[in-house]
């Protein structure tokens, strides 16, 4: 099983114009199970954004339910 992460440059949004991004990038982080994505106003933001998300999703899968 491969994690793959992938980031590209993408067009901004309303509201990333609103907060003043230059830019937009979107980051996906994915394997054959599932998949996180991140934006963020560099590469470097959208890429810990999706790394986040990928880390609290797959806490959320592994937890065993309680009785």
């Amino acid at each position: 099983m491969s994690t793959e992460i992938r980031t590209e440059r993408v067009h901004r949004t309303w509201l990333d114009k609103l907060l003043f991004w230059k830019r937009a990038y979107q980051t996906r982080v994915f394997d054959e199970h599932r998949e996180a994505r991140g934006r963020g106003p560099t590469a470097e933001a959208s890429k810990q954004a999706a790394l986040s998300k990928w880390v609290s999703e797959g806490e959320v899968e592994t937890e065993e339910p309680t009785e």
